[in-house]
């Protein structure tokens, strides 16, 4: 990481500390992260806040520089026979996935008011 990205995180991560001291609460956290990491654009720099935010007391910076990034696509194994499967594409980078076992369902008209 060169010295202006590490500024860059440098910053992102005391912005970050600084909301979340200012705004605690569980219904800000999404806000905080968003905030706090608007800046970061690099893999390594994504890298040393998601290690950062798992434990801040205890972050080392020169451990974290030594992990690598796994940059492999990942592929979801089929499912079994008989499952339904539905696939709605959420953007550019979110795919979501569907399954539905059809033997835990009715048919509509099989379905009992209670």
């Amino acid at each position: 990481m060169n010295s202006d990205e590490l500024s860059i995180l440098r910053r992102c991560l005391k912005k970050t500390k600084t909301l979340f001291q200012r705004r605690c609460r569980s219904e800000d956290w999404a806000d905080n992260l968003i905030e706090g990491s608007r800046e970061l654009t690099t893999p390594t720099q994504w890298k040393h806040y998601y290690v950062w935010l798992a434990n801040p007391n205890n972050y080392n910076e020169d451990a974290v520089d030594e992990m690598e990034i796994d940059n492999s696509l990942t592929t979801i194994d089929a499912y079994p026979e008989g499952m339904e499967v539905e696939t709605f594409q959420n953007g550019p980078c979110e795919t979501i996935i569907h399954v539905k076992n059809p033997k835990f369902y009715t048919n509509d008209e099989e379905k009992i008011e209670v």
